[in-house]
């Protein structure tokens, strides 16, 4: 492999990390895109240059950035991108792929956050507590920088606060739920660009118009939500932090759903992007899906199951 093509993915990598360094808003973007080209030269040029190409970032930033940036780097993106390439590389289903190499960010990266903050006397619940009382506040004096009646401001407020608490408790989710998108992200993109380079290859399976999520998985969906209804304490905080994946994971199963009708339908690009923009826009609309994905169980609206499946 040439020089000029090994320093092509890593400049790539700091231009998208450097970026979110410079403008945070785009962090969420960023963040996401930044194991494309560290998958995509895994896959094409092997392990071996895979794990030199993230030795060699990890080793940069640790010089630029310092030792807890660089360690950030290499929890949530750089293992994402190591992972997600050997499975990809085996050859495994796409589902199991991006569930594998999110669980495998996902969990380093609250490891890696306990340590870190365990020097600054606070708990990871306390610090994204703290993190989300900030925001909220910065919310309610732009309120009041527009008029907005007292009264109002102070439910707000109220509200704020008891918010706080529950997303504080469901930072494990969040984590997780990140790492799914991520990986999920990562893997559509790699297909793409894989499969118009280099033909189905290690890309052979199913659609994402054609998922289907494990059936034992709807098992997570009702006792998570019992434990967060009627349980209190830990166990709600835990029922809440699994309920959260559940719907997202079923959320893309809807989503799947979705696809595959207006594939069927043929229905043009342009209606797509409008009614994907009203999704994720409308929080009842993603309410809805999650609902979609999870009776298709029982009503298979693709009429893709066999009789043996559904037995």
């Amino acid at each position: 492999m040439s020089s000029k093509n090994l320093l092509v993915p890593v400049v790539l990598v700091f231009v998208l990390f450097f970026g979110l360094m410079v403008f945070p808003p785009l962090g969420a973007l960023i963040g996401i895109l930044s194991p494309f080209p560290l998958i995509f030269i895994y896959l094409q040029r092997g392990r071996q240059v895979g794990i030199a190409l993230v030795a060699l970032v990890f080793a940069v930033l640790l010089v630029l950035v310092g030792t807890n940036q660089a360690l950030l780097f290499l929890a949530e993106y750089a293992l994402m991108a190591l992972m997600l390439g050997e499975l990809i590389r085996m050859q495994l289903p796409g589902d199991r792929c991006i569930a594998g190499s999110a669980l495998a960010s996902g969990f380093v990266s609250m490891v890696l956050l306990v340590a870190l903050l365990g020097d600054q006397d606070t708990s990871v619940k306390e610090f994204f507590e703290k993190q989300v009382r900030a925001h909220f506040s910065q919310s309610m004096e732009a309120f009041k920088s527009i008029g907005e009646d007292e009264a109002e401001v102070a439910k707000m407020k109220a509200f704020a606060e008891r918010a706080a608490e529950g997303f504080a408790a469901a930072y494990p989710a969040f984590l997780l739920i990140g790492s799914l998108i991520g990986a999920a992200v990562n893997y559509a993109l790699v297909r793409i660009a894989w499969m118009r380079l280099h033909g189905p290859g290690l890309f052979s399976g199913r659609a994402f118009s054609e998922w289907i999520c494990p059936e034992n998985l709807v098992w997570g969906f009702i006792l998570s939500g019992a434990a967060l209804f009627l349980g209190q304490g830990m166990v709600a905080d835990a029922g809440l932090n699994v309920f959260l994946v559940m719907l997202c994971i079923y959320f893309a199963q809807g989503l799947s759903i979705v696809v595959h009708f207006l594939k069927v339908r043929k229905v043009p690009t342009f209606f797509w992007f409008v009614l994907f923009i009203l999704i994720f826009v409308q929080p009842l609309l993603i309410g809805l899906l999650a609902g979609l994905g999870v009776f298709d169980i029982w009503v298979d609206f693709r009429k893709m199951r066999t009789a043996e499946d559904m037995s």
